[in-house]
């Protein structure tokens, strides 16, 4: 069986650069959360993704427009298909999952639900880590990463 790679991976944020022209995702999101753990990814050696609430999973690299919208139930389908279709592409086997708490933030809920039917669809590991706190490290096949 093919080696299939881990990812890391948070969710959008409402702050963005509104500049007219593209920006890759990482510099499009204006986001403290969005910057610490795509840190931990980078420390991890491991892809950082980020979870779209308009384009789905994305790679952190991927030029986007400014937009504003939050994911809600309606997009869930969509979003799921796109999910999936990345995770395919990339051939990811497991995504680590960083997000705020939903007991905390509700709007969490279709981010969370799209990406575990996401990982259901595609045979994908998934951990989920809420956030606050920051894990201090990310455990990567029995090795600990600092």
């Amino acid at each position: 069986m093919k080696n299939r790679q881990t990812i890391v991976c948070t969710i959008c944020c409402r702050e963005k650069d509104r500049a007219d022209k593209l920006l890759p995702a990482i510099r499009r999101y204006k986001s403290e959360r969005i910057k610490a753990v795509a840190g931990l990814a980078r420390e991890a050696d491991l892809n950082f993704a980020i979870l779209s609430g308009k384009y789905g999973l994305i790679d952190a690299d991927e030029p986007i427009p400014y937009y504003d919208k939050l994911m809600g139930e309606g997009d869930l389908g969509e979003i799921i298909a796109t999910n999936i279709a990345f995770l395919e592409k990339n051939e990811v086997g497991k995504v680590i999952f960083l997000c705020p708490d939903p007991a905390i933030d509700p709007h969490v809920q279709p981010y969370l639900r799209s990406i575990q039917a996401s990982a259901r669809g595609t045979g994908c590991k998934l951990e989920i880590f809420f956030l606050p706190p920051f894990p201090k490290f990310l455990e990567i096949s029995g090795k600990t990463n600092i």
